[in-house]
Order: C-alpha cells, then sequence, then structure tokens
C-alpha cells in the first residue's frame, strides 16, 4: 500500500506527463457515436450517449483550471463530481484554487466539437456550484486514493431538465449518473470524457473507450484500469454496464507514465495500469452531507 502511495504521489506531481497505451484500442470521438443512425446503435453505445449527458466540465477562471465531472444526485440535491487534484498542488497546503472561488459547470460540455454550431453554442450553457465542495481537503497531491475526490453541489439542478432538440434523448429528463450497485474486481470498464491528447489530434471534443480494470484483493479503494489516458482526462467517469445504462465505478485520478513510459504496450501487470478513484466512498460521503 505504501509502494501505491508513493507512486500516486509521484504521478500528480508531474501532471504534464501521462502514459498513453497503445496496444488496447483507440478512443472514439463522441461525435462520430452521436451520428451513427439511432436504429442501429447497439445497448451499449445508447448507454454511452446517455452517460455523456450526465457528464460535464468544471471551469473555476479565477485560478485557470478545470476538470472533467460527473453529475450525480444524491437526496435530491445535484452534485458535480470532480478530482481533488484540480484544486490542490503538490505540498500540503499548496493549492491551485481555493475552495472558495466561484465555479462553474458545463452540463452540455459533451456537445462542444465538430458539427452543428447550435450545439457549440449549447455547449458554453453554464450553472454556478456552490462554495465549499465536499470532501476537500488541503493535503496535497500525496492524499491517498480514496481521498482524491471533490463533489460540488449546483446553485440549480439540472439533472430533471429536459434535454433541448437536437442533443441525445431530446425531450427527455437528462438524469443523473447512478452509483454501480457493486465494486466490480475485474471485467470491462468504459471512460468517457475529455482528454488531452485526443483535444491535441482531434480538437477539443469529448471521446470514449472501453478497456479493462483490476482491484487489489485487500482493498478496493484504488481501480487499476488499461484506457489510454493524457492529460486533462482526470475526473472522467469509469462506467460498468448494468442494467442497460452505464454506472459509477469511480473517477480517472492518475497515470502511471513515470514507471513504464509513453506510447507504450499495455503493461501486463496490472499494478502498472492508469489509476482510478473508486466511487463507493464518494457515494457513502455524500449521503451523508445530504442526510438531514
Amino acid at each position: 500500500m505504501r509502494r501505491v502511495l508513493l507512486v500516486l504521489a509521484l504521478v500528480l506531481a508531474a501532471p504534464a506527463r501521462a502514459a498513453w497505451f497503445t496496444d488496447n484500442g483507440d478512443r472514439e470521438a463522441l461525435t462520430v457515436l452521436r451520428d451513427k443512425p439511432a436504429a442501429g446503435l447497439s445497448a451499449t453505445e445508447v448507454a454511452l450517449l446517455t452517460a455523456a449527458n450526465r457528464t460535464g466540465w468544471i471551469d473555476i477562471p479565477a485560478c485557470g483550471w478545470g476538470s472533467n465531472a460527473v453529475l450525480v444526485n444524491v437526496g435530491g440535491v445535484d452534485y458535480a463530481i470532480t478530482s481533488l487534484h484540480l484544486l490542490v498542488a503538490r505540498l500540503p497546503g499548496d493549492v491551485h484554487c481555493e475552495p472558495d472561488d466561484p465555479a462553474l459547470f458545463y452540463p452540455y460540455a459533451a456537445y462542444r466539437g465538430p458539427g452543428d454550431p447550435a450545439l457549440r453554442e449549447l455547449s458554453r450553457v453554464t450553472v454556478e456550484l456552490e462554495p465549499m465542495p465536499v470532501n476537500f481537503t488541503r493535503s496535497g497531491v500525496a492524499m491517498p486514493w480514496v481521498q482524491d475526490w471533490v463533489a460540488y453541489r449546483l446553485t440549480r439542478p439540472v439533472s430533471d431538465e429536459i434535454m433541448p432538440e437536437g442533443t441525445w434523448g431530446a425531450g427527455q429528463p437528462r438524469g443523473a449518473m447512478q452509483w454501480s450497485s457493486r465494486q466490480h474486481s475485474a471485467g470491462p470498464v468504459w471512460v468517457l470524457g475529455y482528454d488531452g491528447r485526443f483535444h491535441r489530434e482531434n480538437g477539443w471534443q469529448f471521446s470514449w473507450q472501453e478497456c479493462g480494470q483490476r482491484r487489489q484483493r485487500f482493498g478496493m479503494a484504488v481501480i487499476y484500469f488499461s484506457c489510454d489516458i493524457s492529460p486533462g482526462a482526470s475526473s472522467s467517469p469509469i462506467m460498468v454496464m448494468e442494467a442497460g445504462e452505464m454506472t459509477l465505478q469511480g473517477i480517472v485520478s492518475a497515470s502511471m507514465e513515470p514507471w513504464i513510459g509513453t506510447d507504450t504496450a499495455l503493461p501486463e501487470s496490472a499494478l502498472f495500469w492508469n489509476l482510478g478513484t473508486a466511487s463507493e466512498g464518494m457515494q457513502r460521503r455524500l449521503e451523508h452531507h445530504a442526510a438531514p
């Protein structure tokens, strides 16, 4: 466990570099998936498009930082979950952004990209977030992986908004990402959201990928997953397919590039795969926070 904590600290201390595994398939632009005829979509593709409506972007203008975010609803309250390392820096007490800095949530971020200008305009819609997110700490990047998340409360709900014309699920409520019914020890997962390298190669847009995950037998808090990630992918949802929809297993936290290099084949040992923070601790904390 101490070794993994040290690795995580080293990775988060060097956010400008990341692993990009090259033998497990490539990310695909969400716009490509959205442009397919609806009648020809698989159940998984339908679930991904629905999950994209529940995946957004957080921007903190005062400090110039932003990240992926996942929309959940707990106790009737909408929260946007993102990475703690969006706010904190290397050393305890050192921060990029203060927890009371004004922050914005972009609920239609998945619609930014090439295509319909009306959808690009929609992607600029913002909702203000309440200050002082749940689970904020000034512990620095060496925090245990179970702490690498925060949840901002939205100042108005968006999960019950009707999706507008031109969007996936138009005429239906957006909904919120559901928690996974259990934390899977292995099997397929899907990652969805913004990724820095994909942006450089394809323009600013969301992408997705299916890959594998593994968990340590003695603990479920850290997710080892084999999807391609690069700087900017933090806070992307790591999802499993349950009962026809994507549910939240966790969020992307860090890569293992300092140990294995860039543009390399997928390591045989899952201990050298990229890292995610599991959702079960988030669920418990938010349910306690939202309780009357």
